[in-house]
């Protein structure tokens, strides 16, 4: 929002709100009061550790006077967004919806809506406490997302931007909501920790280092495909979900960044998999016409 994250996380919190402004335009525009309350109730809040629903006021202060010891210069907040594929998505609106498929939020019901943004919120939960593990600053405190100064707030669209494909194709505008399950959470969270002793940074360049200084050993960096190894993990126990070796990020890496041998290895394990589901569903089809 043009402002970085070097000053004061206003903008940005002012900025997240821009979802549920958009439902209030729809509840003043709604035919009549039952529909009107129906669509405010879907207006998201700030959620952290404790609380599932905090004012943008206490967001702000929390964030902009957590800043004990950092400079001008330094940045004060970061902020990552949890996304998922369209499969995940897909995964957590059916256990929300008891086994029914919906394309969008709007399909669901008021329960199943409550039902799919708690599953978000709890996923994010483990999401930061995974990110303040993968400091590895236990010793000095910093065990889980309770020990840090950290808001999240789940959106349900998103918009075609001028850049991407279907734009340029001519088949959606900028600014166009995109079509489907679009679900994702945005974070702020502080350069500190709780007790405002601890500088912690995302983007570190190391990634697990200790240091010493006199007899005093301590830990700096943060290993970011660690943090999203963890989280896709977490994901994966937390909705029993069947993760296939084309989805894993191990995979995805190894054919995007790894060495030749590396690619190679992700693509046999892409294949053993194909070869093991066609023998499944081949054998599953002998069973089926011994019985008829």
């Amino acid at each position: 929002m043009g402002g970085g994250n070097k000053g004061s996380s206003a903008l940005l919190v002012n900025y997240l709100d821009k979802e549920n402004q958009d439902l209030e335009k729809r509840a003043m525009q709604a035919s009549n009061r039952n529909k009107e309350i129906e669509i405010r109730n879907r207006q998201q809040y700030f959620f952290n550790h404790q609380s599932d629903a905090v004012s943008q006021t206490k967001v702000r202060e929390d964030l902009d006077t957590n800043i004990s010891k950092l400079g001008k210069n330094d940045a004060k907040y970061y902020a990552p967004t949890i996304s998922f594929s369209n499969q995940e998505l897909k995964h957590i609106s059916k256990i929300a919806t008891a086994g029914r498929d919906v394309d969008n939020v709007d399909q669901m019901s008021n329960t199943e809506f409550a039902r799919y943004n708690a599953y978000l919120r709890d996923y994010s939960r483990s999401v930061m406490n995974n990110y303040a593990e993968n400091f590895n600053r236990q010793e000095k405190g910093l065990k889980s997302g309770n020990d840090l100064v950290y808001y999240a707030k789940i959106e349900h669209q998103r918009a075609y931007k001028g850049n991407e494909e279907q734009v340029r194709l001519g088949n959606a505008k900028s600014g166009d909501k995109k079509p489907g399950l679009q679900s994702h959470v945005h974070v702020i969270v502080s350069r500190k920790d709780k007790t405002q002793r601890l500088k912690l940074s995302p983007v570190a360049n190391e990634k697990a280092t200790t240091r010493k200084i006199g007899n005093n050993k301590y830990h700096v960096g943060f290993d970011r495909k660690n943090w999203i190894d963890k989280n896709e993990k977490s994901f994966d126990s937390m909705f029993e979900y069947k993760r296939k070796e084309i989805e894993k990020f191990e995979i995805q890496n190894a054919l995007k960044n790894g060495s030749p041998e590396e690619n190679f290895e992700a693509l046999k394990r892409i294949e053993k998999e194909k070869e093991i589901s066609i023998k499944q569903m081949q054998s599953k089809d002998k069973s089926q016409s011994i019985e008829l």
